[in-house]
């Protein structure tokens, strides 16, 4: 499997309305694309606006989308080139304490 991570940056009072756009059209079609396991948009706050992050698990490298989608006119910064990670495994199981 394949983590594709995309980052933006956004002054903080437009990080929620980048992020509902992220996740309602650039994300939306990600997730109804074959091959696509799962599409999460994440936010953290920095000295002065937020970060906002994009990120995909796919099937394989075959599957993963060749463009960025993910742009806003509120953005101040974004990466033009996402990067992916292979995921090597995950835990079968694990022990959560009640």
């Amino acid at each position: 499997m394949i983590a594709r991570i995309w980052r933006g940056w956004a002054a903080t009072d437009s990080a929620d309305e980048i992020a509902a756009h992220l996740r309602d059209v650039p994300l939306a079609r990600y997730a109804s694309a074959p091959g696509n396991v799962s599409a999460e948009v994440l936010l953290r706050p920095l000295a002065g606006g937020v970060e906002v992050m994009t990120f995909t698990v796919w099937e394989s490298e075959d599957s993963v989308p060749a463009t960025v989608e993910e742009d806003h006119r509120l953005l101040v910064g974004r990466q033009t080139v996402p990067v992916c990670w292979e995921i090597v495994g995950t835990p079968k199981t694990v022990a959560r304490a009640a």
